[in-house]
């Protein structure tokens, strides 16, 4: 019990540090390793316009295979922050360059994407041939990300949000 409460008061601890340095974007030391902190820390607890300036700073200071995995959590930024195309643009760069789980990973961001800017069209009352394409493209990302890597889907959210996706297409007819 005394280690699950010291845990607690430590994580509290570490995220309020990590709050009070969000307004000067980086810890005390600066450097790489800390504004990756910042960044990860800003994506984990909702302060996504932050994460995407980290993110978008950090990938500018690193060689390209380094900053993949930044690129692939930029692009998550750029998703949670609601800036769909943004995240489509992203994810895109990715799809087209890597293989493997980055790839997958980058399918289920651009296909989350990608369906929820068809959801926002739907909302506004524009269920016109580009909401059926950002459908159509949301279900093939998913489709892919599923056929080669359904083991990443381990909660179950991207074949939930497939079925969302079909029953989206099949109330546009």
């Amino acid at each position: 019990m005394r280690i699950g409460r010291s845990a607690k008061g430590f994580t509290l601890a570490a995220v309020l540090f990590l709050a009070a340095c969000e307004a000067a974007g980086t810890l005390a030391g600066g450097g790489a390793q800390s504004d990756y902190l910042v960044a990860r820390q800003a994506l984990e607890t909702g302060n996504y316009d932050l994460a995407i300036r980290r993110y978008s700073s950090l990938m500018t200071q690193m060689d390209a295979t380094r900053a993949t995995r930044l690129q692939l959590e930029y692009a998550h930024a750029l998703l949670r922050g609601d800036r769909y195309d943004d995240a489509i643009a992203a994810a895109d760069a990715l799809i087209g360059a890597q293989d493997g789980a980055i790839r997958a990973s980058a399918l289920a961001v651009r296909g989350t994407a990608r369906h929820e800017a068809a959801r926002l069209r739907i909302a506004q009352g524009q269920s016109d041939a580009m909401t059926r394409a950002l459908l159509e493209g949301a279900r093939d990302d998913l489709a892919a990300f599923l056929a080669q890597h359904a083991s990443l889907d381990t909660a179950g959210s991207m074949r939930a949000r497939q079925q969302l996706v079909a029953a989206d297409l099949q109330a546009m007819g």
